[in-house]
């Protein structure tokens, strides 16, 4: 019994199929999120690094830009431009040194980071320094000014103490850490120096730009002149200062662009990741220390969180397994249940199962079309009854048909030959009535021939009241071609004789009226009302009358009156067509038809 059973069967099958794979990535998850994790984060600090070098020679060319205008500017007066007094006067006047003094000035705020700018002027063995707008000038070139480097006219020297390059300063200003870029002052044609430039650059921007490329007190980020020299480095006392250890000369003396490396010695033991930064003033080497702590750090939180999500998930998959085992085989059974009375002839039996998913809409749509298939029977049932009694009434009024369209045919021969025309027309209408009546043949006609025999009975219905009523009829071309149930307006009209006109009073009216309507989903319509100016009915009566309307078909009811009519109706086309009776005014009644068209609603 526990092998055939399907609950079984499924419990196991889905815990097998549940716990395999979970366990499998929760293994796979442990082995390889590790690795995964330390080549991610060295990738995505390979892009920090070089995303923040990018910016730090953004910065320093803007600085080397910034030295250009000693050759660029506009003249600053009548002397002429910075660059030819330094060129061409030996012996420095009041107003050239004026000159050079603003020249300098508009240098030094060129770049909020400059801290000063110093010029030494080779044709008049003058130096010159610009330090807050203050300036300072001595004789001769400041001695400890460290050489060029072979075949460069510009280099950034690292970063090292500022001084006042031996010139006097009214002020003290105190030393802080700067850069020097130096700058070879040549005459164009034949490239003789008459001069150097040196701009001192405050660290503040290049150690906000470091800082985010690191996170202080978990990893470390150096930057390293050629010579091996700290231009950056964690420890601001360090800068300027050499760091003679291996890990640094295996990054700074690399011939690869960038790169990573393993270290395995002292508290930053772990990956070290490096860039190149090299350019004509520059020639730099960003370091990044990763040690293994925050190496693994993110890949141990990864794989804690997967274990305990996939843990958790577990959990609750074998539960959700269990339950839907369990109660996946119930809602067959409330099915097979259902199905089980419906075969027994309980076809108003409700089922029992209110569950929205597959085997829920699976229920509803079978109740749904049982439903309909027994409406559909119920009608046609009806619908061929209907048809039964109305064949029945028409052949129990069929005396010898033949007979009296013969009879009436010699009539109206007779009156004519008497000079009764009016006889003969009479005789006609009645002729065309019956024969429309008897006529068992078809059960829905076009409205132009249920028309046509409406005329003809009150044209009789003329003859006998002495034309003391009006007719109108106001149908639409298009309409008369709409099929509806035959002998469906007569019990209409017959109720304005039997209720509503009184013979003697007042001129009757009674108008017949058809026409297409749209209702609110957009069906198209036929909407026939019969209306007249008769003695109407109290609203008691209406009301009983309207409950009447509104109660359900007895199936042996006979075809007369309202209920008839909408009975039919209904049965031959939907449950929507409708009959409505209301008040006329100023009075009377209103009878009005509605019947939902479809394409083939017309003959």
């Amino acid at each position: 019994m526990i092998r055939n059973s399907i609950r079984n069967k499924l419990i196991l099958f889905l815990l097998l199929a549940t716990l395999i794979p979970f366990i499998t990535s929760i293994v796979v998850s442990y082995f390889f999120t590790k690795q995964k994790v330390i080549e991610d984060t060295i990738k995505n600090n390979a892009a920090l690094i070089s995303q923040g070098k990018t910016n730090l020679i953004h910065y320093l060319n803007g600085v080397t830009q910034a030295s250009l205008t000693l050759y660029t500017g506009q003249p600053l007066s009548e002397t002429g431009q910075l660059y030819d007094i330094l060129l061409r006067q030996q012996d420095i006047d009041y107003m050239s040194d004026k000159v050079i003094a603003s020249g300098l000035q508009v240098m030094s705020h060129s770049i909020k980071e400059i801290k000063q700018v110093y010029l030494y002027a080779k044709v008049s063995d003058r130096s010159y320094l610009m330090v807050n707008d203050f300036k300072g000038t001595s004789i001769g070139k400041y001695d400890q000014m460290p050489a060029f480097p072979a075949d460069q006219n510009v280099y950034i020297e690292t970063t090292h103490e500022s001084n006042s390059y031996g010139i006097p300063l009214k002020d003290y200003f105190a030393p802080s850490p700067v850069l020097s870029m130096h700058r070879k002052i040549l005459y164009s044609p034949n490239n003789t120096d008459i001069g150097e430039l040196v701009i001192d650059i405050g660290l503040d921007l290049i150690s906000e730009i470091c800082r985010n490329l690191y996170t202080h007190d978990e990893e470390e980020l150096y930057i390293f002149d050629h010579s091996g020299k700290i231009v950056f480095g964690p420890d601001p006392a360090m800068w300027g200062q050499t760091l003679n250890t291996k890990w640094a000369d295996e990054a700074i003396h690399s011939l690869a662009p960038s790169g990573s490396y393993e270290w395995s010695k002292g508290p930053y033991a772990g990956m070290n990741v490096y860039e190149k930064m090299v350019t004509d003033s520059v020639d730099w080497t960003i370091v990044k220390r990763l040690p293994y702590a925050q190496l693994t750090k993110n890949a141990k939180q990864l794989t804690l969180i997967n274990s305990f999500v996939l843990t958790l998930f577990l959990m609750i998959v074998i539960i959700g397994t269990i339950y839907i085992s369990i109660r996946f085989t119930a809602p067959i059974k409330q099915l097979i249940r259902y199905i089980s009375r419906i075969q027994t002839g309980q076809k108003n039996s409700e089922i029992e199962l209110t569950r929205t998913d597959e085997l829920g809409i699976l229920a509803n749509r079978f109740h749904a079309l049982m439903q309909n298939l027994d409406q559909m029977v119920m009608r046609e049932y009806r619908l061929e009854l209907a048809n039964k009694s109305n064949q029945l009434m028409a052949l129990q009024a069929q005396i010898n048909p033949h007979f009296l369209n013969n009879a009436l045919q010699s009539i109206g021969t007779l009156a004519l030959q008497h000079d009764a025309p009016k006889i003969y027309a009479l005789i006609s209408y009645l002729a065309k009535m019956m024969h429309y009546s008897m006529n068992t043949s078809e059960s829905v006609v076009p409205l132009r021939k249920e028309l046509d025999h409406i005329k003809s009975y009150l044209e009789l219905q003329k003859q006998r009241f002495e034309h003391q009523f009006a007719i109108e009829y106001q149908i639409e071309d298009s309409t008369q071609a709409l099929i509806i149930p035959k002998m469906m307006l007569q019990p209409l009209v017959e109720n304005y004789f039997k209720h509503g006109f009184k013979p003697g009073a007042d001129s009757g009216l009674l108008r017949i009226q058809s026409s297409r309507g749209v209702d609110e989903e957009g069906r198209e319509l036929l909407v026939v009302v019969v209306e007249d100016n008769g003695a109407g009915m109290s609203d008691e009566r209406m009301q009983e009358v309207k409950s009447r309307l509104s109660a359900p078909a007895i199936g042996n009811e006979t075809y007369i009156g309202l209920r008839n009519v909408l009975t039919r109706i209904q049965l031959y086309f939907t449950s929507d067509a409708s009959l409505q009776i209301e008040h006329n005014e100023p009075k009377g009644l209103r009878i009005i038809i509605t019947i939902p068209l479809q394409k083939e609603d017309h003959i």
